[in-house]
């Protein structure tokens, strides 16, 4: 009977040496592969955190999407920040503030709630608002839009 008992734990130490070579091994697996991937996102972002152009806050709308006739109304609330390319266009930006905010509503206003559903309608707003504020402007242009705070309704 002793010798029974000694077989069954030599099975028990074997499986569980095993189960920890196993674990130490797909844990190295898994730091490998995410170390890679986390290397490549942050090469990236080093890039554009170099290019970063000084930040105009133009401010927060609450605008009416268009509707089809005999829908409910809808609106959109959100505050718009946009990157210029130079100093010199935050002091134009500011001069033109009503410019701005006329030329941010109208696009909004424009819009219907499938336009700007999803990522890539978020994108196209986007480059719509850098285009009309940069049409606006003399000196420089609009690199990036941001939207600080966004409720579609």
């Amino acid at each position: 009977m002793a010798g029974k008992f000694e077989i069954d734990l030599k099975v028990i130490i074997m499986g569980i040496a095993l189960v920890v070579i196993a674990a130490m091994g797909s844990a190295y697996i898994t730091f490998l592969v995410f170390s890679r991937s986390v290397g490549v996102v942050s090469g990236q972002a080093a890039v554009e955190k170099q290019g970063y152009g000084p930040i105009h806050e133009i401010g927060e709308f609450t605008v009416n999407l268009m509707v089809p006739p005999g829908f409910a109304p809808r609106f959109v609330r959100t505050g718009v920040a946009v990157e210029v390319s130079d100093k010199r266009c935050l002091a134009e930006l500011t001069q033109r503030e009503a410019q701005v905010r006329d030329a941010v509503i109208a696009i909004l206003r424009s819009k219907t709630h499938d336009d700007i559903a999803g990522a890539s309608g978020m994108e196209k707003l986007r480059h719509e608002i850098a285009g009309a504020i940069s049409d606006l402007l003399q000196g420089g242009k609009v690199v990036n839009v941001f939207f600080t705070d966004l409720v579609v309704q």
